[in-house]
């Protein structure tokens, strides 16, 4: 293995891809290569190594009070922390023959004293590494961003003219069309018209408002090809200082790219759909509106945002489009006499791909409840048309039982707790995520009310609420190596869903009103119901199993496939591999926690 080759492996080794280029050759050039037989002792409370060891093939074995804890292969080094505290419990052994890279002591110390994100690494806590492991990842994404194209962004209609019409006619026109400029077509040799230009000839130079608007056109125009690079599109308009561009398609003109929008993409695309939502004045243009989402997410995945952040983003477009919706359909006497939600992923704001359709409406106890009940169907099989798949389990405002009077709702939840049946836990669940999107929201909030009323000294109901947290085996083995069948590893089983019950049942028993996953975890924090470090490795968990959730979301998605929960564990690379072992061992250690404080096992 030459040096370059030997560089580029370390390299691709998280974190030695934070080292700089000079560090990086510093450590090439002082590592060995070293190879040791099976059973050989490498290290062990009698034997404190010299050196961090990087396996290039083979496998060893970590073991503790001789239990074997963890099993090292390609790729994996270890142990930083005998190294750095000059002493160790575990021994380490090699299970296959093994060869390795060696980086003296004193060379690896260097390296911690000169680069403080490298140090941090090995230095922090679990929850630390995670971030620092995905700043890597999304790094390496960035990437995908920069090659956006212009057609990828909003481009407005082009208000084109000809030479010869009037300069009002021309601005009635760009009016109707709500566009920006008059494009000035002159037999294919374009000029462009502004509000600016507009005001200078006509106000400040008298310009006769009737006269041909031909003369006043500003030539050449600055256009861009709608393939070409969206960035290319930024740099155009700093360098020339204008604030639109015309975007052609072999020449032809097929719209105005306007510096906000672009500015708005590069920052956050959503902007652009929002606005789109809330001047929609019809179900088709809304309808538009909301198939813009999917790109939405695609982009913000790319450009390495967080899947807290880019779900909120989401949620908050879907709740205006159910919002605006609602105000389309349900006749104005009616709307402020129910109240719409959404439960459950979408109530959580942990929606991002459509999934199933989870809503309800709470009807005041004095309305005419069977009023509700045709728009309340057709507004769901609206939500149906835009893309919002139907709710397997009924949850929908069609559904009579999800849309009734306020002290139908209250009766029912009062039964919940007081003589539960199998499938009243998921309903309670489901129903206390529930976010109100329009209508009389203080209805929800009232309900809500009475659910913490009446959980007061109901221990052995809130053990069997949390006890769905355990139902799925976590899959992770006692080596800390991935279960996975054929490949395929359920992570909404595995991991999400066990952290988003459990944290929803904490909530539920200190009277948390934040519906999403994360914000729970914050406000327990807060409470001191768990320590702080343990919130933060738990954050980071959720966001890596729904960040790799989306992202194989997504790759199905482009394919045309149907959407699942899997993760081919065969396609992850070395530094995936090891954020989904780390976010499972604290997924673990959270069902334990919660085994310990709902007294789990005293509950059949």
């Amino acid at each position: 293995m030459s040096l370059q080759d030997q560089e580029a492996f370390l390299k691709s080794i998280h974190p030695f891809g934070l080292l700089t280029p000079t560090e990086l050759a510093r450590v090439t050039n002082a590592m060995n290569i070293a190879y040791y037989t099976k059973d050989t002792v490498m290290i062990s409370p009698q034997k404190i190594p010299e050196f961090l060891y990087i396996i290039i093939k083979g496998e060893v074995g970590e073991y503790h009070d001789n239990e074997l804890i963890k099993i090292y292969h390609n790729q994996n080094s270890f142990d930083a922390d005998a190294l750095l505290y000059g002493k160790t419990e575990d021994t380490f052994l090699v299970h296959e023959e093994l060869i390795c890279f060696e980086i003296k002591k004193e060379t690896f110390r260097q390296l911690l004293e000169s680069n403080g994100v490298f140090k941090a690494y090995f230095l922090t806590d679990l929850a630390n590494r995670i971030q620092s492991a995905k700043q890597k990842e999304y790094t390496t994404q960035l990437s995908g961003f920069m090659l956006a194209r212009v057609s990828d962004s909003f481009l407005h209609k082009a208000c084109v003219v000809t030479p010869q019409m009037p300069i009002l006619g021309a601005l009635h026109k760009m009016d109707s069309m709500d566009a920006k400029c008059i494009l000035v077509d002159d037999e294919g040799d374009y000029g462009i018209v502004t509000d600016s230009t507009v005001r200078k000839r006509l106000v400040y130079e008298g310009y006769d408002k009737h006269a041909p608007i031909g003369p006043i056109a500003l030539r050449p125009i600055i256009s861009i090809e709608a393939n070409d690079f969206l960035f290319n599109a930024l740099l155009y308009l700093t360098k020339n200082a204008i604030k639109r561009i015309v975007v052609t398609d072999h020449g032809k003109v097929v719209g105005v790219l306007e510096q906000l929008d672009l500015l708005s993409y590069f920052a956050n695309h959503t902007y652009l759909v929002s606005v789109q939502i809330r001047k929609a004045k019809d179900v088709d243009a809304l309808k538009k509106a909301s198939q813009d989402f999917v790109h939405i997410i695609k982009k913000l995945h790319a450009k390495g945002t967080k899947v807290e952040y880019i779900s909120q983003l989401i949620s908050e477009l879907n709740e205006q489009v159910y919002r605006k919706l609602y105000e389309m359909m349900v006749p104005k006497e009616l709307q402020q006499k129910a109240c719409l939600v959404v439960m459950g992923s979408e109530g959580r704001k942990e929606q991002m791909l459509k999934t199933d359709q989870d809503n309800a409406l709470i009807i005041e106890n004095e309305a005419d409840a069977p009023a509700f009940k045709e728009v309340m169907e057709r507004y769901t099989q609206t939500l149906l048309d835009f893309g919002y798949p139907a709710c397997e389990g009924g949850i929908m405002v069609s559904n009579p039982y999800w849309r009734k009077s306020f002290k139908a709702f209250r009766v029912e939840l009062a039964r919940y707790l007081e003589s539960p049946r199998k499938d009243d836990y998921m309903h309670l669940a489901i129903f206390y995520d529930a976010l109100a999107v329009a209508g009389n929201k203080t209805l929800l909030a009232k309900l809500k009310d009475s659910i913490y009323e009446q959980m007061a000294g109901k221990d052995i109901f809130m053990a069997n609420f949390a006890k769905a947290a355990l139902l799925f085996e976590t899959p992770i083995s006692f080596f800390s190596n991935l279960k996975a069948d054929e490949n395929r590893l359920d992570v909404k089983k595995g991991g999400i869903f066990p952290i988003v019950q459990g944290v929803r049942s904490l909530a539920l028993e200190y009277h948390v009103e934040e519906t999403e996953t994360i914000r729970r975890i914050h406000a327990l924090k807060s409470k001191k119901i768990f320590e702080e470090h343990f919130g933060d490795a738990l954050v980071e968990a959720f966001d890596t199993l729904m960040s790799m959730r989306l992202k194989e979301q997504l790759f199905s998605t482009e394919r045309g496939e149907t959407r699942h929960n899997f993760i081919r564990t065969d396609k992850l690379n070395q530094l995936e591999t090891e954020l989904l072992k780390d976010s499972f061992k604290i997924v673990d250690q959270f069902k334990r926690f919660l085994v310990h404080h709902f007294k789990i096992n005293m509950v059949q």
